[in-house]
């Protein structure tokens, strides 16, 4: 309706006045109603996200509070470190690490760590492990890790080391002629050294393989001398005798060093001993060492006395003189243990008659 008059215009706004003053409680309280609900609805609607790396986990509140949406969410391990937190008006984002344990064995060792949820490799850095070019882990260094691990590690290591050692002196016999067959002495000797460089490979702490890189002789050996005398003084010419010069069945001929005293003892000689001996002749076969037999040749066991080793022989009872004689045959007694030695004879009779006896025997090398 169109209000034309000034009375009708000041009566409408009148009216309309009166009715503003009686509807203002109504007014504002629908205000504050309406206030609230808004509040209500944007305080709710905050959202909080939680991310661990590889899935995301969402829950809504009235804030932003971190503890309280970690609570609501069933993460799949309650073991983990918050990374970063990224707030927003109605939203915060949350970035979180998860704990693990790696268990690091190294030979029959096992030892544990709390490492942050990635691959291997990082969990080895996280920890302080620097794998070289020799070492070795049981997983790919890619893998990623999900919860308690185990990697077996194979540290190898190659580190130089030296070693000196002493070089021991040997002794020689220097039969001469210059000292009387009654003198002998030593000239001692003097041991060297000398220092060696290894290459020692460790696996996981225990050395497991040398490699020599070089040896250096520091000082060389001297061999100590022995100095026999095999002069035999005019006024001792009737009390000693080379060995040659007395008649016995060995066609051998004895060194000039070898001298025997007024028993038919040999004057030097480096140990003696008592064998039960028999006797052999010719076969038509060589010897074992490929000489062919003559007496002087006799026959052992290897095992004890070896080829090429050097005696003088007399029987025990005095009635025999062997002499001079060289092991160079193999007994066929050392499988029956009928004897300790063969002595070859030229002919049968010689055998027959030397039968089997005690003999002694001088080690004259």
């Amino acid at each position: 309706m169109l209000l034309k008059t000034k009375q009708q215009l000041n009566s409408f706004f009148k009216t309309a006045a009166n009715k503003v003053k009686r509807n203002i409680p109504a007014a504002v309280s629908l205000v504050l109603t309406l206030t609230a609900v808004m509040l209500t609805v944007v305080c709710s609607a905050h959202t909080v996200t939680i991310f661990d790396g590889t899935s995301s986990y969402t829950t809504s509140g009235v804030s932003s509070d971190i503890p309280a949406a970690l609570a609501k969410i069933s993460l799949p391990n309650k073991n983990y470190n918050i990374v970063s937190v990224t707030n927003h008006i109605f939203s915060t984002k949350v970035h979180i690490n998860y704990v693990i344990t790696l268990n690091v064995k190294k030979g029959e060792e096992v030892e544990s760590f709390s490492v942050t949820q990635g691959t291997l490799a990082q969990a080895l850095e996280e920890i302080g492990i620097e794998l070289d070019e020799h070492d070795s882990v049981s997983l790919p260094l890619d893998t990623y890790l999900y919860g308690n691990e185990t990697v077996e590690l194979t540290d190898v290591d190659f580190v130089t080391e030296t070693y000196t050692e002493t070089i021991p002196c040997g002794n020689e016999v220097v039969y001469s002629s210059a000292y009387d067959a009654d003198v002998s002495f030593v000239e001692p000797g003097k041991v060297g050294s000398k220092t060696t460089t290894y290459s020692v490979k460790y696996v996981n702490g225990v050395a497991v393989d040398y490699t020599v890189l070089s040896e250096t002789v520091n000082e060389y050996a001297v061999d100590a001398t022995t100095v026999v005398g095999t002069n035999i003084p005019k006024h001792l010419t009737n009390l000693f005798a080379k060995a040659d010069d007395v008649p016995s069945i060995s066609k051998l001929d004895a060194p000039d060093s070898l001298v025997l005293d007024a028993n038919g003892v040999p004057v030097n000689y480096s140990s003696k001993t008592t064998l039960r001996a028999t006797a052999y002749t010719h076969t038509g076969n060589p010897m074992s060492t490929g000489k062919y037999p003559t007496p002087g040749y006799v026959a052992v066991d290897p095992d004890e006395i070896p080829y090429g080793t050097k005696m003088y022989i007399v029987s025990a009872d005095g009635r025999f003189v062997y002499g001079y004689a060289i092991a160079a045959d193999t007994g066929g007694f050392i499988y029956g243990n009928r004897a300790d030695m063969d002595l070859f004879m030229d002919t049968h009779s010689e055998c027959v008659n030397f039968g089997r006896r005690d003999i002694v025997v001088y080690f004259v090398d």
